[in-house]
């Protein structure tokens, strides 16, 4: 998208507290991340997709190069790769994740940091001025009509925003809940969603647990006419690096154009 010179806007409406310290107590306590960045940082020196270099780039920018102890969240990313002309607003209603949040960004004419709730974000700051945007949705997903109220929340928008670009992560769960965004959005008349998935199939925990996080997938509405085949490439390589023997990429069209 940033491929031209005109201004874009991009909303993080679930953007938590921007940071992870991969240090801290909390993230020691489980250690997920030795089976995410713990596996690609020690490739950071070889050749890889132009899409997972641009990424590994940001991460290396805010650690040391022998070690990660910051892993940067959605809006640490955007925040990263904004340029002059653009605009970032980051959401977040959790008193402490949004204390953290601001004491890691300060609001600006360019970033505006938000204590409010992600669904009236989405209302209240779309369309943009822009008319160019990147809107990223990443809840929790621990209430469980959370799958219900994200698809509608996404109805609701797009007729005021066409234009944007909507970025939806879900976890990949043995109860399959997803499943319930899908068919919410097959049925919203929204076209041109890309459905793109990681499932390390036992590889990131056990799959006897019904709520146990499996892999990770995304649905992209809009996505930008190159994405497409750069995201495969890129998919590809992550599993080889993530889940080589047990793991399944999937790229496809949730809703062709």
């Amino acid at each position: 998208m940033q491929q031209k010179d005109a201004p874009m806007f991009a909303l993080d409406a679930f953007a938590s507290r921007g940071n992870c310290d991969l240090d801290s107590a909390e993230a020691l306590k489980n250690r997920e991340f030795d089976s995410g960045i713990g596996r690609i940082w020690p490739h950071r020196h070889e050749p890889m997709p132009e899409g997972v270099a641009r990424w590994l780039l940001a991460v290396r920018s805010m650690n040391n190069d022998d070690r990660c102890t910051t892993y940067p969240g959605s809006t640490a990313l955007l925040h990263h790769w904004q340029r002059d002309q653009d605009r970032l607003a980051a959401c977040e209603m959790h008193p402490q994740e949004f204390d953290a949040l601001r004491s890691s960004f300060r609001s600006s004419r360019s970033l505006a940091l938000h204590k409010r709730d992600a669904y009236e974000a989405l209302r209240a700051l779309l369309p943009p001025k822009e008319k160019r945007g990147l809107v990223f949705i990443d809840p929790s997903y621990e209430e469980k009509d959370e799958y219900r109220r994200i698809a509608q929340a996404v109805t609701d928008a797009y007729p005021h925003f066409r234009a944007g670009v909507y970025l939806i992560w879900y976890p990949l769960l043995p109860a399959g809940r997803q499943r319930e965004l899908f068919r919410a959005l097959q049925k919203s008349g929204i076209r041109k969603i890309l459905r793109v998935e990681l499932e390390g199939n036992g590889a990131f925990g056990d799959t006897d647990r019904p709520m146990q996080m499996q892999g990770s997938g995304m649905l992209i509405v809009n996505p930008p006419w190159h994405a497409a085949q750069s995201i495969r490439i890129s998919l590809n390589w992550l599993k080889q690096v993530l889940c080589p023997t047990a793991g399944t990429a999937r790229s496809d069209w949730l809703v062709p154009e």
